[in-house]
């Protein structure tokens, strides 16, 4: 397969990109605190939220987390709420997306990550990462084989099927693209499906969540660390952020508060097309 050719975003435009992805924040903000959702910036964003106030400068995106409980109440109320000008992005909702979670899409914009170009995928607009963060099993054993599951199976067929990686090993890399090529897009979201509604069943004898398919074991936590969400600044506004971000912040990246090289500072999804649309003013 040819090399992607990634568009060179200027630090305008990225800025400006940031305004919009605050812009729908803002909505799904509204949205949450009307039907008492709980969310709270995570990732990169809740990095962004503590060290910047804001968006890391050169980030291109944005993420929030929800209790799966709380995604499906969001996940009901969502596009009615949000209104015409936006897309509630789910399995259910476009055919082509694969993953286990959301995006709020903005209309009339075009943000196209390399990870959109062999899917099917119906809706390109800037968006918003709703992720869901769903219960683990405290046996060692049982949760080992889940998170093997998930880190090791169903994520490294989404890479080799949705973002088309290749292997330096010639074994592997025919191995899984006799794997991917046999498996339909349809029979891995019925898979993945499945899968969040097993997990189910730990609610309430562990307590300890994670999100499945991307880096499951890295995110695996206490639940408790999102017992307690606290307002905090953000640009220009206040959104939800763990009281214990801290650590949070530490166990996604150790010393969080220190710079990374400046020749580190860029974004990191691979954006090969872009367009504001009416809202590159805005």
């Amino acid at each position: 397969m040819a090399q992607e050719t990634y568009t060179d975003i200027s630090r305008e435009d990225l800025h400006q990109a940031q305004k919009i992805m605050l812009y729908i924040m803002k909505k799904i903000h509204e949205v949450c605190v009307k039907h008492n959702i709980k969310y709270w910036l995570d990732y990169g964003t809740l990095l962004g939220a503590i060290r910047h106030d804001g968006f890391i400068p050169w980030d291109d995106d944005l993420d929030i987390c929800m209790m799966r409980e709380d995604f499906e109440k969001f996940n009901k109320v969502a596009q009615a709420e949000l209104g015409d000008e936006f897309f509630w992005q789910t399995p259910e909702t476009d055919p082509g997306f694969i993953y286990e979670m959301g995006k709020v899409r903005l209309n009339e914009t075009i943000w196209l990550e390399k990870d959109c170009i062999a899917t099917g995928m119906l809706h390109f607009g800037l968006f918003i990462d709703v992720f869901p963060m769903d219960p683990f099993p405290a046996n060692a054993l049982k949760r080992k084989f889940m998170t093997f599951l998930c880190d090791k199976i169903y994520r490294r067929i989404i890479l080799y099927k949705i973002f088309l990686k290749t292997s330096p090993s010639f074994f592997k890399r025919t191995i899984m693209q006799i794997v991917t090529k046999s498996i339909p897009l349809c029979v891995l979201k019925s898979v993945l499906r499945k899968t969040v509604t097993n997990l189910q069943k730990y609610k309430n004898k562990s307590c300890l969540v994670s999100k499945i398919c991307l880096d499951t074991k890295r995110d695996l936590c206490d639940k408790s660390m999102f017992d307690e969400l606290v307002l905090h600044k953000f640009e220009d506004v206040e959104f939800y952020v763990p009281a214990r971000y801290d650590e949070r912040l530490k166990m996604l990246f150790n010393n969080y508060m220190q710079l990374p090289p400046e020749d580190k500072r860029y974004g990191h999804h691979g954006i090969l097309k872009y367009d504001f649309g009416k809202y590159k003013d805005l």
